[in-house]
Parts: structure tokens; C-alpha cells; sequence
């Protein structure tokens, strides 16, 4: 058995493998803020790697040298109820879950966390408004259902789910005879699935979202005066592809792109009702952020 316990910026880590001539077990890590926590951790650590060698030995150790009551000699046998100190997550979503599941897990605690993060974006748009590069400005967060059973195995329940709130323009739509000051807004929410999800690594997500929103439009003749105000409604059903990249504990950076379908259009008009524009069917956007994970 080989253990290790190192003093860590954020504290205490310590690894444990088990080696032998031919081959090595899987390298286990844990983290703690105290020696003597990280320590307890890989006492649990041990003693699940070893079983049910460690529970044998132990009971019969127990049994041949000294009178020790069958009530000790079951709580030896046992490892601690206290589990590992977990700081990185790691799982995935699968892409057609079973109704039921059954999951076999060692004796101990299971661990559900509740993993968040809130990105800013800001990149562009095309097709809400025709011949216009939209400028776009997002929040976006994130949330993931992690379980993390006794021996250490963790996954993801459910899928990812995520709201986004978008802030578009200033922007301006020019014609011979008019011009179109554009600024507008929308809200929505998406479910992604995560073939990686790692938070203090990779994270890759394929989100669904639907929204709506509304689009505040100022239209002015050639010699200046206005000619049209209103605020134009519409809905969106899209699909992105959203990479994040952790760097630590805090921090990550992340890259979005998506398009989908525009419901309901944007339309301006001039004063005898003719029409100026009218949004497209089909819309894409290209989005680069920052963002925390708490």
C-alpha cells in the first residue's frame, strides 16, 4: 500500500494505491483543509479499497487474540461512516436515461451536490433583424445534480439545466429612405445534456432553449423625424453548443454558438404603412464569455 498526505495550497491532499509486482490499482485522491480530516479520509479510503480482505483479517484477528466483544469486533471490521472531503466533480448526462435504475453502492453516506455557474457573454447575432450584426449580451447559469457515492463514484442526475437572460443592439437598420434604431431584450431557459462535465476541468453541453423577448424599434425619415416607435414581440426555439474550460475553483471561460427558429416577426413600417424590414425565419449567434462556479 502506498500513501501519500501533502500539505496543498488549499489545504491537505493525500493519494492511495495499492501496487504489487504485476500490476496498481486505481490512484485514489482526497482533499481537506486539515491533516487529520485528509487522514481520517484515507483510513475510509483504505479500508474500502481492501475489503472484504481488511473485514476477515480483522475478525479474525480479533477473534484468536484477545476477548474483545462481538459488538467491537463489528465496529472494527467496519469502516467509518465519515466519507472523503470532495472538491472536483466529475460526470456525464446520458442521452436516453432508464425510467428506474438501480445502483449498487458500498456502506456510508451519499453525497448529492448541487453544482452552479453564472457565465457573461457577449458576441453577435444574425436573422432577428435581416442585413444587421446584432450585437448580443448574455447571463447564463448553469445548474448540475451531482450524487458521489461512499467508494467515490459520482454522476450526474437528470440533465443540465440552464436560464439565460440576453440584452441585444444598440444597433441601426438603414433603408434609402429610413433608419431603425434597434434595442431589445429576452429571457429563456434550456436543458442540455453533458457528455463531459468536470469542474475543474472540461465542460461540454448540448442545450435545447426556448425563449421570447421583445424588440424596441425607433424608425426616422430622411430629414429626421420620427416616424414609427413601437416594441415588437417575438419567441425563439434554438440549439447551441456551449464549451467551458474551469480554470481552478472560481473561475472558467467559455465559447458559445447556436441558431434556430425565429417565432413571430420583427417588423417596422413607415408612416403610410409599407413596409421597412421584417426579421427572418432562421437566426445564429456566436457568443465568448467568463464566467464563476460556485
Amino acid at each position: 500500500m502506498v500513501v501519500e498526505i501533502n500539505k496543498s495550497e488549499g489545504g491537505f491532499s493525500g493519494a492511495f494505491q495499492v501496487r504489487d509486482e504485476q500490476s496498481a490499482s486505481n490512484r485514489r485522491e482526497v482533499h481537506g483543509p486539515t491533516c487529520a480530516e485528509v487522514a481520517d479520509a484515507m483510513a475510509v479510503v483504505t479500508a474500502i479499497a481492501l475489503r472484504p480482505e481488511v473485514a476477515e483479517a480483522e475478525a479474525s484477528t480479533v477473534d484468536s487474540a484477545s476477548p474483545v466483544s462481538p459488538a467491537t469486533a463489528s465496529h472494527a471490521a467496519a469502516p467509518s461512516a465519515q466519507r472523503p472531503v470532495v472538491e472536483r466533480l466529475r460526470g456525464n448526462t446520458e442521452m436516453l436515461p432508464a425510467r428506474t435504475e438501480n445502483v449498487e453502492v458500498e456502506a456510508g453516506t451519499l453525497r448529492f451536490d448541487l453544482e452552479r455557474s453564472v457565465t457573461f457573454y457577449a458576441g453577435a447575432g444574425v436573422g432577428l433583424v435581416p442585413s444587421v450584426v446584432l450585437p448580443r449580451y448574455e447571463i447564463s447559469s448553469t445548474t448540475a445534480h451531482f450524487v458521489t457515492t461512499p467508494d467515490g463514484a459520482q454522476k450526474i442526475v437528470g440533465l443540465v439545466f440552464q436560464l439565460h437572460v440576453s440584452v441585444f443592439g444598440p444597433a441601426t437598420y438603414r433603408s434609402p429612405d429610413t433608419t431603425t434604431d434597434l434595442v431589445g431584450m429576452s429571457f429563456g431557459m434550456g436543458l442540455c445534456q453533458a457528455p463531459i462535465y468536470d469542474t475543474r476541468a472540461l465542460v461540454l453541453l448540448f442545450c435545447g432553449q426556448y425563449g421570447g423577448g421583445f424588440m424596441n424599434l425607433v424608425t426616422k425619415g430622411a430629414d429626421g423625424s420620427q416616424l414609427q416607435s413601437k416594441n415588437a414581440g417575438f419567441g425563439t426555439v434554438s440549439f447551441d453548443t456551449e464549451i467551458q474550460y474551469n480554470l481552478g475553483s472560481i473561475f472558467h471561460v467559455g465559447a458559445k454558438i447556436g441558431g434556430g427558429l425565429n417565432v413571430g416577426q420583427v417588423t417596422a413600417e413607415r408612416a403610410d404603412g409599407s413596409r421597412i424590414f421584417g426579421s427572418s425565419t432562421w437566426a445564429a449567434y456566436a457568443l465568448l464569455g467568463i464566467g464563476l462556479q460556485f
